[in-house]
């Protein structure tokens, strides 16, 4: 039921342009929700996409030298005294 009067207006132009309810109009348009749900519990899941197998990365040659940089850069650092 409308809750306007603007929204009656509304209603009573689409009844009299179309010769039926908007209600009639969006249901032809739409099915109801519940058939869509039925219609979904019918269908089966797709299929998860295929994954490629990952590669694993070549080691670091350069890995102990990487990581004491790293930790040399991580260090606290002395307060430089005044």
């Amino acid at each position: 039921m409308p809750t306007t009067t603007q929204q009656a207006e509304y209603e009573a132009l689409i009844a009299e342009r179309y010769g039926r309810p908007l209600a009639a109009i969006l249901e032809e348009q739409y099915p109801p929700v519940a058939d869509l749900l039925k219609e979904r519990r019918r269908r089966l899941a797709p299929p998860p996409p295929a994954r490629r197998p990952s590669v694993p990365p070549e080691p670091d040659p350069y890995w102990a030298e990487h990581r004491a940089t790293l930790e040399a850069a991580i260090q606290p650092r002395r307060r430089a005294s005044r």
